[in-house]
C-alpha cells in the first residue's frame, strides 16, 4: 500500500503519484491513444494539422496558440495522474525483471502469439524454449 511516506516520484518531471505530470513530460500517457503524449499524433489529428513530412508542423510542431489549445483539450478529456505502474513477467509476475534482447525471429519461434508482445523474464523464456525445444509451432517447421 502507497503511503504518503512513501510515494513513488516520476522521475523526469518529479510528479508524485496521484498528481498530474507537467506539461511535455515523457511519462505523461495520452488519455485519447494510451501512447506518450509527447510522441503521439493525437495533437495533430485532434487539431486537424497537416504534420506529414515537409510541413510546417512536421519541422516545428505546434504553434504557441495550437499548444494552448492543445492544453485546453487535454484538460478537458482529463489528463492521467502520474502512477508509478512496474512492468512484470507476464508468465510468473516477477516485478522489473532484467531486461533482456533475443532476435525477432528466436521470439517468434519460441514465444507463443499472445506472449510475443508482453515481457517475460529470462527464466521464463527459457523456459519457453525447454517446453518447444523446435519451436511452438506443432506443424513440425519449428516455428
Amino acid at each position: 500500500m502507497t503511503t504518503k511516506t512513501n510515494l513513488k516520484v516520476c522521475h523526469d518531471c518529479g510528479a508524485e503519484e496521484g498528481q498530474l505530470h507537467e506539461f511535455g513530460c515523457d511519462m505523461e500517457t495520452c488519455p485519447f491513444c494510451g501512447n506518450q503524449l509527447i510522441s503521439c499524433e493525437c495533437c495533430y489529428n485532434i487539431l486537424k494539422i497537416d504534420a506529414s513530412e515537409g510541413s510546417w508542423a512536421y519541422s516545428h510542431g505546434l504553434t504557441e496558440s495550437q499548444d494552448k489549445q492543445w492544453e485546453c483539450i487535454l484538460e478537458g478529456k482529463g489528463r492521467i495522474p502520474y502512477v508509478r505502474v512496474p512492468f512484470l513477467c507476464a508468465m510468473c509476475g516477477e516485478v522489473y525483471p532484467e531486461m533482456f534482447n533475443v532476435p525477432d525471429e528466436e521470439w517468434g519461434k519460441y514465444i507463443i502469439p499472445e506472449l510475443q508482445s508482453e515481457v517475460l523474464c529470462w527464466k521464463c523464456y527459457d523456459n519457453m524454449i525447454t517446453l518447444f525445444p523446435t519451436g511452438w509451432k506443432k506443424n513440425g517447421t519449428g516455428g
